[in-house]
């Protein structure tokens, strides 16, 4: 973690904050007109956390919750130590009462359908975005109304001009359901025989490089189609992207909007991103049939959740995506 700050807020930092005092000086070699590069590497903490405070919120959250409004990390922080009490007193009732242990409890899925109406469909949020998920979370707010208001927007606005609305009602209440529904298998909250129902259901296929037998892998109920040559513009395309081990990097998706195609317009482009976002594209060969393969770890926390330290896989169940698209 590394936050740019001036050399006046650092100074403030050595003189005001009690647990920074034993900090050494900064070295001149980090100091200038662009400010200061504050990081574990040029300061020492040595002061223990104080009495009553989650003991997770360390000296750098403190530190960025300084510099930017309310207190998003004290807060994110707090929620989790909700959750894992939530968690801690499931897994105790499920031992007494013998049952599974991932058996959620009416108090753990309560709280996880909580998490579900705060956090908006689509796109990861910044900082300042994810400390108001957290408020509307503790306070119970379901923003679902407020989305698919705020998503309908999406289009309406051509050069300053008013347009045309992009998605039609019925699309955007199809589109929001499916991310729904991931968010659903994310939180463990999925209906009963979910795989076999809804926007995803269970693929028939695997990825080559899968080491779990028991890994089950979806695919959305309507796999988008393309024609010949969308097909095999986007093959190529993908193909360039090989790394010389013979493998896919991961995210090579953004070759969608970073390419110019011929025959992949937008909509078919929109339509391959769908719920995944970044994801990785793959090609092969099956007994002499090419296809695209699309394959994604989706994950309803953002992948900087990681920086704080958070172990995301502890409060979700991240459903693993995998299908192909035959060359028609």
């Amino acid at each position: 973690m590394k936050i740019l700050i001036s050399e006046s807020q650092y100074k403030w930092l050595l003189n005001e904050q009690p647990y920074l005092r034993s900090a050494p000086p900064m070295p001149s070699d980090r100091l200038g007109p662009q400010g200061v590069m504050l990081s574990p590497k040029n300061v020492r903490v040595t002061a223990p956390v104080s009495k009553g405070l989650n003991p997770n919120y360390n000296f750098w959250d403190k530190v960025i919750d300084f510099f930017l409004p309310g207190t998003p990390v004290k807060d994110g922080r707090n929620l989790l130590s909700t959750f894992d009490e939530i968690i801690k007193r499931r897994i105790e009732y499920n031992k007494k009462t013998k049952l599974p242990l991932e058996t959620l409890t009416p108090e753990e899925r309560s709280f996880r359908e909580k998490i579900l109406k705060a956090t908006p469909n689509y796109g990861y949020p910044d900082i300042i975005g994810l400390s108001k998920i957290i408020q509307d979370i503790n306070n119970g707010k379901n923003i679902q109304p407020s989305e698919f208001q705020r998503y309908k927007k999406i289009g309406t606005q051509d050069n300053g001009k008013i347009g045309t609305q992009k998605y039609s009602d019925q699309k955007l209440k199809q589109m929001m359901s499916s991310r729904d529904e991931l968010k659903r298998m994310w939180l463990g909250i999925d209906e009963p025989g979910g795989e076999n129902k809804g926007y995803w259901v269970k693929s028939e296929f695997k990825p080559k490089t899968s080491t779990n037998p028991n890994a089950v892998y979806f695919k959305p109920k309507n796999i988008p189609k393309l024609t010949l040559q969308q097909f095999d513009e986007l093959y190529n395309a993908i193909l360039k992207t090989k790394l010389p081990n013979g493998n896919f990097p991961g995210g090579n998706s953004h070759i969608l909007f970073d390419n110019k195609f011929q025959y992949l317009d937008n909509n078919k482009r929109d339509e391959l991103r769908g719920d995944l976002g970044n994801f990785k594209f793959g090609v092969g060969d099956d007994g002499g049939k090419k296809y695209i393969s699309l394959y994604d770890e989706w994950d309803l926390v953002p992948p900087s959740a990681k920086t704080f330290g958070v172990n995301v896989q502890k409060y979700g169940y991240t459903p693993l995506i995998y299908f192909r698209i035959y060359r028609p």
